[in-house]
């Protein structure tokens, strides 16, 4: 197993969760690779506890999968699972959008043009923080189904985990990424605040298909 850095504050937690993230992402530690959780408590210089709460957060994220009386492995990445994944979100961010357009207020479109503004700061930073990056990027679309305005369908889309997912098989073209799609959200914006349903549905789906067609392009 890689060597990981001491921490010597009593706020571990959050700090082993993302030392252990970002070595999943960058294939540090490898797909199906065990996490032995004294070998990384004695690394990070803190008890089982912080390392047990970490993995719990992966667990969430699929990234890790925490086998009863085996132990915790980091998840395998199941390109098969991925695509399901991508077309489950169409179905579920054009149904909401279709709903937004019509009923959701001025603040809620304001709400995705920070957004925006927010992963152009990081789209704009060097080096790219893809892992920031990412979380502004599940913000938008979790907020796109927010605006459907059901919160049954917005559980079952944070079911999905779906950027979660994703995000390891993209690591490598991160910013390539970035750079091809970030312009959509701005245009999704522009449509939902022209009240366009016909455009806002559109580019949805091509940002959503866009981003699985990379991703295929990547596994060849």
């Amino acid at each position: 197993m890689m060597k990981f850095t001491q921490i010597d504050n009593l706020l571990t937690a959050d700090r082993v969760y993302k030392e252990l993230k970002n070595a999943i992402l960058k294939r540090m530690l490898a797909p199906g690779q065990k996490l032995d959780i004294f070998e990384l408590a004695e690394q990070f210089n803190v008890s089982r506890t912080p390392v047990k709460e970490a993995f719990n957060r992966l667990r969430l994220e699929g990234l890790v999968v925490i086998k009863p009386r085996k132990g915790t492995y980091v998840a395998e990445i199941d390109l098969h699972k991925i695509i399901e994944v991508l077309d489950a979100r169409i179905v579920f961010e054009t149904w909401a959008a279709k709903i937004g357009v019509s009923n959701a207020a001025q603040e809620d479109f304001q709400i995705l043009q920070t957004l925006c503004q927010q992963m152009d700061k990081h789209y704009n930073d060097k080096p790219f923080d893809f892992m920031s990056f990412n979380e502004l990027d599940i913000q938008f679309h979790y907020h796109i189904v927010k605006m459907g305005q059901n919160q049954c369908m917005l559980d079952l889309y944070k079911g999905l985990n779906a950027h979660r997912i994703t995000e390891r098989a993209y690591y490598e073209i991160a910013y390539e990424k970035a750079k091809s799609s970030h312009h959509d959200h701005l245009a999704i914006v522009e449509a939902f605040e022209n009240r366009d349903v016909d455009r806002v549905l559109e580019m949805i789906t091509n940002h959503i298909i866009a981003g699985k067609e990379g991703l295929l392009r990547l596994q060849k």
